[in-house]
């Protein structure tokens, strides 16, 4: 409609027609323009929702709305949670008590074949102080899985027997001192050798395979024999 056509007839009035209609326009574009940002936040705030309700479903394990009623309610999946946590600490105390058990057993059957090892290993030679031999002993065994090994000062890991041995080779000092020549080595049974062997440590008759037979059958001229070439 043209208001410019009543503007003769109106006289007067028209001004005031004018503003009114203005207004009224003013107050129509203010209500579209109110319109179209309240859809485009409520849009927004829609899909906001939308995004929280796709994440809080993933959580949840939901893969739509009929999946909610078989969710458990608040109060129950407390009372689970609970009573699972119940039951972990309860499997954890009994596995604590059972690896104690365990280990405690474990540390006596190593005890009683250390205990047996060596009183084995010690039984072929004399020491002076068999305790402190065996204290020195057992503070060097080093076990490796299942198996007890002695570690010699070198740092090798070697059998227990053999470390007794080589404890008794290296260290005659400890070994209580030995009766004459005839403690049992016979020069001449050594398959034909010469009638007066010569000493398998000595520098100019160096023999380790003999030193090795002479620690296995008679460790105490071993010793002997040993400390005779200052080795």
């Amino acid at each position: 409609m043209n208001l410019e056509s009543l503007k003769d007839k109106l006289g007067d009035e028209y001004a005031a027609l004018e503003r009114y209609v203005t207004d009224l326009i003013g107050q129509r574009d203010a209500a579209r323009k109110e319109s179209q940002e309240g859809r485009k936040a409520l849009k927004a705030k829609v899909e906001a929702l939308e995004s929280v309700r796709a994440r809080l479903f993933e959580r949840l394990g939901l893969d739509d709305d009929a999946d909610l009623d078989a969710l458990p309610d608040a109060k129950g999946q407390a009372e689970a949670v609970k009573q699972f946590e119940t039951r972990v600490k309860r499997l954890e105390t009994e596995l604590k008590a059972k690896s104690d058990a365990f280990a405690a057993l474990d540390a006596k059957h190593r005890a009683a074949r250390l205990e047996a090892e060596l009183g084995k290993a010690l039984g072929g030679h004399d020491f002076i102080d068999r305790e402190v031999v065996e204290d020195y002993l057992r503070r060097r065994v080093d076990w490796q899985d299942d198996q007890m090994l002695y570690k010699s000062e070198k740092g090798d890991l070697i059998p227990l027997a053999e470390g007794v041995t080589l404890l008794a080779q290296t260290k005659p000092h400890l070994l209580k001192t030995p009766g004459a020549r005839g403690s049992g080595y016979n020069p001449s049974a050594q398959g034909g050798a010469a009638k007066h062997p010569k000493n398998p440590w000595a520098k100019d008759s160096f023999n380790l395979t003999e030193q090795l037979r002479l620690a296995h059958e008679n460790p105490t001229l071993a010793a002997q024999l040993q400390a005779a070439a200052g080795a």
